[in-house]
């Protein structure tokens, strides 16, 4: 006899798989070093498989074994304050992927984004964390920003609904979505920033909107990359949500944006 999937029971496991990571980022957040590039590099080392596994069709192939290493590297050396020699390395593993493609004739050059669209981002979060003054302040600050991003765009795209976003890329996010999540983000940033206490809070709050804008840019964009692969999820590795790619799309597209704004002095 063939028995229904229960929702209910795919449900509890979404939510527990979620709350578990959600515990572990935090927790790593906030004892800092060695946990938190430890984590990081894991996550980044994930996200590479799950990229190479959708545009090459094999995560643990000969292109993951060039990735990783300078992956490692690249985090290494952020771990120890060498942030312009990781930057340095991303751009060479970039150029030299883009290079050998263009030499073997390969009309696909997709593999050769996996250094820069999960090293960078990933250097930002060490570059953030590790900021001896408000370093786990900015972090939680961020973390918040993306995670109110999610919830008020699944709320408002289902409260409110309307015109469709990008139909042909994700057929259920709708515009309204979009603003419901850069207002949410803008509402909890500067609620964050007031109590980790990140001066001015309203700027803050101005930058979380910001970041709630491009974190659905880059919901949109890995969306965008699945569908031209004909992939549904980056992998199956996280119960109920899929895969880390999947999870934390908006987050790669965040980060630098977050340690931009820092950097040049905004934040």
């Amino acid at each position: 006899m063939e028995t229904k999937p229960r929702k209910g029971s795919d449900l509890r496991i979404r939510i527990l798989s979620g709350v578990v990571l959600a515990v572990v980022g935090l927790v790593c957040v906030h004892f800092g070093e060695p946990w938190f590039t430890a984590l990081v590099m894991v996550v980044a080392l994930l996200m590479i498989y799950e990229w190479n596994r959708i545009v090459d069709g094999f995560g643990l192939g000969p292109t993951f074994s060039i990735h990783a290493p300078v992956i490692v590297v690249v985090l290494l050396a952020g771990a120890y304050g060498e942030y312009r020699f990781g930057l340095a390395l991303i751009a060479s593993g970039a150029l030299a992927g883009f290079v050998a493609a263009v030499l073997r004739k390969q009309e696909r050059l997709w593999p050769t984004l996996a250094v820069p669209y999960i090293g960078l981002p990933c250097l930002a979060m060490l570059w953030l964390r590790y900021d001896a003054a408000t370093g786990t302040a900015l972090v939680y600050w961020l973390l918040a920003s993306i995670w109110a991003t999610d919830t008020g765009a699944y709320v408002a795209g289902r409260s409110i609904g309307g015109p469709k976003l990008a139909p042909r890329i994700s057929p259920k996010k709708t515009w309204a979505g979009l603003i419901g999540g850069v207002v949410a983000a803008t509402v909890a940033g500067g609620l964050t920033a007031w109590a980790v206490e990140l001066p001015r809070p309203v700027v803050f709050g101005a930058i979380s909107g910001m970041i709630g804008a491009w974190s659905q840019v880059g919901d949109l964009s890995e969306s965008a990359v699945k569908r031209h692969f004909g992939v549904k999820d980056s992998s199956n590795l996280i119960p109920g949500h899929g895969g880390f790619l999947d999870r934390l799309d908006g987050l790669l597209f965040a980060a630098p944006v977050a340690a931009a704004a820092v950097l040049l002095g905004a934040l």
